[in-house]
């Protein structure tokens, strides 16, 4: 009975190390939003509300008051007029919003790591790796149900290999690659939130310098 639990949950682990692809995948493209708390989701279409009218009508006093309001009195009011007039708000507004008590918007906008760690934002977008990354653990987990049964009828006599004939080992890291997934994902939406926040940084900077040459 013991014997047949854990093949049952090297199935289960090699089907969610399958829909974890398909996860990501959907989270990237179409939940971005949702993860955003509920508060921040009201912000969100309050400051997108007032920063269309303050680009239809030019006056921004109303956006520049709940800039501040969210963000703190220190935050670019341009940078998030660019990032609130954005068509779609996946590209800076929801990072922005999911990251703001990270930033540190006094000076050079730099991220807070932790309280005593803190750094410019990215300017590399590590995305591709990390859903290659979820890409090779599903894999690695099929290999490792594909060898609970091959094993079944053609066990390793190696020693190297003698732990691809125990079943309740590739069941383990079966779930430690599932676990490893999550966390690569987890640390994909950080990691892409803040190079976001650093494009549109960097967007903000090359349209004053473009407005700044004009006046001159």
């Amino acid at each position: 009975m013991l014997t047949v639990f854990i093949y049952f949950m090297i199935f289960v682990g090699v089907t969610a190390a399958l829909y974890q692809v398909y996860e990501v995948n959907y989270n990237i493209n179409f939940a971005n939003d949702l993860k955003l708390s509920n508060a921040d989701k009201e912000r969100l279409s309050e400051l997108s509300h007032k920063a269309l009218l303050a680009k239809q009508t030019g006056g921004s006093a109303d956006f520049d008051q709940a800039v501040a309001h969210t963000f703190g009195p220190q935050m670019n009011p341009h940078m998030a007029l660019l990032a609130f007039t954005e068509e779609k708000a996946g590209t800076y507004a929801i990072p922005l919003l999911r990251r703001r008590g990270q930033l540190d918007v006094s000076g050079e906008l730099r991220v807070r790591h932790l309280s005593f760690c803190k750094t410019r934002l990215p300017t590399w977008d590590a995305r591709v790796l990390m859903i290659s990354l979820v890409i090779v653990n599903s894999m690695l987990a099929q290999f490792l149900g594909g060898m609970s049964i091959y094993t079944l009828l053609y066990p390793f006599s190696s020693a190297a290999f003698t732990w691809l004939n125990e079943p309740p080992v590739l069941m383990l890291l079966t779930f430690v690659l599932i676990a490893i997934s999550h966390g690569i994902f987890r640390l994909d939406m950080y990691l892409h939130d803040l190079y976001q926040i650093g494009k549109l940084a960097r967007l903000t900077s090359a349209d004053n310098r473009h407005l700044h040459s004009q006046k001159a």
